[in-house]
């Protein structure tokens, strides 16, 4: 290891710490633990591999997506191109950094799960293929994009391409052309590893298995390394790119205006949020979640929860209307405390809220309206995603009583994300 990577993986090691990845995977491996400990089946062996993959999934493609865009936002990825680092160093380190992340913790996730009743090595040996591969994959597609607002969307198109071997994994979608095409996906070899780490396999099964994910992981770190040059390097080399570009007009609060002074300060927030939301993808899309996951709940879902009984040889029928019930109610103040608290860290950012003390909106007036809008809207949006689920059966009076009770937590995620979050890869 040469004395530019070895210095790269110290400030990722700290970048990472400082961003609250680590926390993030502990609190994700906990989570893993009990959620496979409560599970009434004895062994649970052959789910492992799935969780494992989930995992490497957030701490391959979506941690290494978030540093990107963390260094983008810096500016500290531009200036790599004039120190002696190369790409394929950059590259390495990242990947080394979250490939022992992922170790450590995955690890962790199969002792506490399977005991010692699986093969480290070829655990290991599928762990670290499937977060390079992940990372990997996760740099390509990021270094498009300078914002986690146009990359989350896009992102997830990416990800359902790089998991359809896992429907195979329960049982959907098998056969034999099927089960021979999908040895040429990127992820069949780290499911074969993973898989042969728990259960008996074949040595041909983990040749393929160590030969194709090398292939994999060799093809796609190319790929990386020639994203790296075409959206950093070329773009900060090319004149026309260095120029700033004059940002389009905003709409702002005119503290001069007629609106503002026929209809008050208070009044002119909600356009402005309005098209704050508006020109961001994310958010527009998170307003339309809550009910697409209604339409889930209702239709999708269930017909998970009939083939779970033969994945896992349980009825979870009973468990299914009251837990979505409950997560649904969870999720609607969510969504909504989430988009107010994103519109906060950009008002943050760009000094909106300093700006703010010299208009005639007094901050406690502020204060009340971003505590008041996302209760509201929460509000109605619960009202009009219960019935679409089909989960509960209340008079007419119980759904605005039902909707009350849980909008307060919409204003309280969103004074959390904007008060433990300093940016929007954080939140």
């Amino acid at each position: 290891m040469n004395a530019r990577i070895q210095a790269t993986l110290w400030c990722d090691v700290r970048l990472q710490a400082r961003n609250g990845f680590y926390y993030a995977s502990a609190v994700m491996a906990v989570i893993t633990i009990i959620v496979l400990r409560l599970l009434p089946v004895q062994d649970l062996s052959w789910l492992l591999p799935v969780m494992i993959v989930n995992n490497l999934i957030v701490n391959g493609f979506f941690f290494m997506s978030g540093l990107v865009l963390l260094e983008k936002a810096e500016g500290t990825i531009e200036a790599q191109i004039v120190t002696p680092l190369r790409g394929s160093e950059y590259l390495a380190a990242k990947v080394g950094t979250l490939a022992l992340l992922s170790l450590v913790e995955n690890l962790a996730i199969g002792v506490a799960v399977a005991g010692f009743a699986f093969r480290p090595d070829l655990l290991a040996a599928g762990i670290v293929l499937g977060t390079a591969l992940y990372a990997l994959a996760g740099f390509v597609v990021v270094a498009r994009y300078d914002a986690l607002n146009t990359f989350l969307l896009p992102a997830v198109g990416y990800m359902l391409l790089l998991g359809l071997p896992l429907l195979t994994w329960f049982g959907i979608g098998q056969g034999t052309f099927v089960e021979t095409a999908l040895l040429l996906h990127p992820l069949q070899p780290v499911l074969a590893l993973l898989g042969a780490a728990v259960e008996p396999a074949t040595p041909a099964t983990i040749a393929y298995g160590l030969a194709a994910g090398a292939t994999w992981v060799a093809l796609f770190a190319w790929w990386a390394a020639s994203s790296f040059h075409r959206f950093v390097v070329d773009k900060v080399n090319t004149a026309d790119l260095q120029r700033q570009a004059v940002a389009p007009p905003r709409l702002r609060l005119d503290v001069n205006g007629p609106l503002v002074r026929r209809l008050g300060a208070l009044r002119s927030l909600g356009p402005i949020d309005a098209h704050s939301i508006g020109r961001d993808a994310m958010l527009r899309w998170m307003i339309f979640i809550p009910f697409v996951m209604a339409l889930a709940v209702r239709w999708v879902l269930p017909l998970l929860v009939d083939a779970a009984q033969g994945w896992l040889g349980i009825d979870l029928a009973a468990y299914y209307p009251p837990l979505m019930g409950y997560m649904v109610l969870l999720i609607v103040p969510y969504f909504w405390g989430a988009i107010i608290g994103f519109l906060l860290l950009d008002q943050r950012d760009e000094q909106t809220l300093t700006a703010l003390q010299v208009t005639p909106l007094p901050l406690r007036g502020y204060l009340a309206y971003r505590l008041t809008v996302p209760a509201l809207a929460a509000t109605l949006t619960t009202l009009l995603v219960m019935p679409i689920t089909g989960l509960f059966d209340l008079p007419w009076w119980g759904y605005p009583l039902l909707a009350l009770s849980v909008a307060p937590m919409a204003p309280l995620a969103a004074l959390a994300l904007a008060a433990l979050a300093q940016n929007k890869v954080q939140g």
